[in-house]
């Protein structure tokens, strides 16, 4: 490739780039058009009287309906490797952690210790 070919090539992946990050380069700062992102303050959610994996190393939740009601409970995983869950009531709440069970009631847990 010569070097007016070259030039080219990097003009027009510069341009690329700048398309891909809404018209700036990467390190030009914030766009003037756009409003800063703020965020509420955390809360911490509750399950029955406790709060979600409370007492748990790194608690993992993720949502997903797990009865299958509609609304979307709490699963939660954690370092150790117990799964527990807790589903969504009617009023928003959430019911107390619950060992999470394959079809034969047997507790899923993934020991990873």
């Amino acid at each position: 490739m010569n070097m007016a070919a070259n030039s080219l090539h990097l003009l027009l992946g510069g341009a690329a780039l700048a398309t891909a990050f809404g018209g700036r380069l990467p390190g030009q700062g914030p766009s003037d058009q756009q409003p800063a992102t703020t965020f509420a303050a955390p809360v911490r959610l509750r399950a029955g009287e406790s709060f979600l994996g409370e007492r748990r190393l790194f608690p993992s939740p993720v949502f997903h309906d797990v009865n299958g009601d509609g609304r979307d409970d709490i699963v939660i995983g954690d370092l150790i490797g117990r799964m527990t869950y807790a589903l969504r009531q009617a009023d928003g709440s959430y019911a107390a952690e619950a060992k999470l069970e394959d079809e034969e009631g047997k507790q899923i847990d993934f020991h990873n210790w």
